[in-house]
């Protein structure tokens, strides 16, 4: 597939088709080579099923951008974009409400308008942004009744995914699982700051690879993601990282005794305590 190609028979620019192809490769449905350009996926559906490496998902929270060597074509280095802008609006270095211009952006990135305004697109179809025709881009405000959709969301996929966890649970998968409880333990802190945060949502992510259903273990990182985000879990009391604590060891025991419905129950209990705490501060 070649952008002039593409051109002669859609009819339009560049841009729109660059736009189109991020999409495309989002989805899975075409694949981008470095040097030879953009070809259809195959689709290898004997792995559909299968677990996604463990490695990738074990540093939720921390930004990762492709090889300097790939950030020359297109997708690349709007991929590079979307991640920097992320991480403004994660850090608070832009705030909820906030603007972003694009003039800025340019030039604090040193680069053209088009991978920003890919970027920005991208940012808002994730749920980051909004862009207001004929006015700008503005970083969200997410209102509290969203942050319980999110969390209600989260608790259907990973209770779900237990029967998925028990049946293909094996005694590697507990290993790994017991390394990160340890390491959540070993984090001292009396809020849930980052690190904290992040060594929870790879307890739950390895939790949720542990049943082996790709689509799912992804639908949860994002969900994870987005609570890193947005969520101000710091604002849940001290007490509160010693229950979550206990409880990552209880679903540990109900794991070694393949007890689904007893993981199912603490799951249940684990996962809305935080949004029972946390919204009732967050509304005050």
């Amino acid at each position: 597939m070649k952008y002039a190609d593409l051109e002669k028979q859609l009819g339009i620019s560049k841009t729109p088709i660059i736009s189109a192809l991020n999409q495309l490769e989002d989805k899975g449905i075409i694949n981008y080579i470095k040097h030879r350009g953009y070809f259809v996926a195959e689709i290898d559906f004997k792995k559909q099923g299968e677990i996604l490496v463990a490695e990738d998902y074990l540093d939720v929270g921390n930004l990762k951008t492709p090889a300097m060597n790939d950030i020359f074509s297109p997708i690349s280095l709007q991929s590079v974009v979307y991640e920097k802008i992320k991480d403004m609006i994660r850090t608070l270095k832009v705030v909820p409400g906030q603007k972003l211009v694009y003039s800025d952006l340019e030039k604090k990135f040193g680069i053209s308008k088009t991978p920003i305004i890919n970027a920005l697109s991208k940012l808002e179809r994730d749920g980051y942004v909004h862009i207001k025709k004929n006015v700008g881009c503005y970083v969200k405000d997410i209102q509290p009744e969203v942050i319980a959709e999110v969390m209600e969301a989260r608790s259907c996929l990973e209770i779900s995914n237990v029967d998925f966890v028990m049946r293909e649970l094996t005694n590697a998968d507990l290993t790994l699982l017991e390394a990160l409880q340890a390491r959540y333990r070993s984090h001292n802190t009396t809020r849930f700051d980052n690190a904290k945060m992040t060594a929870n949502a790879d307890f739950h992510i390895h939790l949720a690879q542990m049943g082996r259903n790709r689509f799912m273990v992804k639908s949860i990182e994002n969900i994870y993601e987005w609570i890193g985000l947005w969520v101000r879990l710091d604002l849940l009391p001290a007490e509160r990282i010693i229950v979550s604590e206990n409880e990552h060891d209880e679903m540990i025991e109900a794991l070694h005794r393949r007890d689904a419905d007893l993981l199912k129950l603490i799951l249940q209990k684990h996962l809305t305590a935080a949004i029972q705490y946390y919204l009732p501060r967050h509304l005050n």
